[in-house]
């Protein structure tokens, strides 16, 4: 059953481009329970009616009294505009959670594909690491392959580079679809080209005789996700090991 949250706008801060990061603390009730990969439904108020827009919790579920959303704001688009013109301290209303896009727990070893804003619940899911409840998971391995078009979109960089440091077992590489080179950002971090073709260029031959091991993660745009799980079932991944969410 969807529980209905009063929450109050607490942070608002511009990430990249039209890329922001929304910080709600709960007013009533005080703590939310999800899991992480999980969405919320943001009620739009708009005229005399209300209309509902789906986002993914980027913060991991153990973080009870507030929670985050990565948004990409869309030139008048209904949600977009309503959380643009928010204000620190503002009132806002959610129900949820919902979705089976999930973090599972199991021992296979995780690998995560996002492009843009779809790292808002693969965020999620590689924040929920730091967990007690997954600390015998520390030791799987954890890749993120993360679309990203241009230098000056990316973010995050330094959240990730952290849990690196506090996670052998995590690895990232962002992924640069639209740039010649990588001067001058940090190549340890960074490869050109499309998730796929960066995966299969860095990671796939070191997996591909352990592949039932792995469990894949898929979110992004509708087109791009199916394509990355046709990419993945023509590697003989099996379907039941392979997780997706499109928008």
């Amino acid at each position: 059953m969807l529980i209905s949250y009063q929450t109050q706008l607490t942070k608002k801060v511009n990430l990249a481009g039209n890329v922001y990061l929304f910080e709600f603390s709960l007013v009533e009730p005080k703590e939310i329970s999800f899991l992480a990969g999980q969405y919320l439904i943001l009620s739009v108020p708009h005229k005399e009616k209300s209309f509902s827009r789906l986002y993914s919790i980027a913060s991991p579920s153990w973080q009870k009294n507030t929670f985050e959303l990565v948004v990409e704001l869309i030139e008048e688009g209904m949600g977009s505009t309503y959380l643009k013109n928010l204000k620190i301290g503002d009132q806002v209303f959610f129900k949820g959670p919902a979705g089976i896009f999930t973090l599972k727990k199991t021992d296979k070893n995780k690998v995560f594909f996002a492009t843009g804003t779809g790292i808002a619940p693969i965020r999620s899911m590689i924040k929920e690491f730091q967990n007690s409840n997954f600390k015998t998971q520390k030791q799987n391995q954890k890749f993120l392959f993360w679309g990203l078009r241009k230098k000056e979109d990316v973010y995050f960089l330094e959240e990730f580079k952290k849990i690196k440091e506090e996670d052998k077992n995590f690895e990232f590489k962002i992924c640069l679809s639209k740039e010649e080179n990588l001067n001058p950002v940090e190549s340890r971090f960074f490869s050109l080209g499309h998730v796929d073709y960066v995966f299969e260029k860095e990671l796939y031959p070191k997996i591909k005789d352990k592949i039932a091991e792995f469990e894949f993660y898929l979110c992004g745009g509708r087109g791009v996700v199916e394509s990355l799980r046709q990419f993945l079932l023509q590697k003989n991944i099996p379907q039941s090991s392979i997780f997706f969410e499109k928008f």
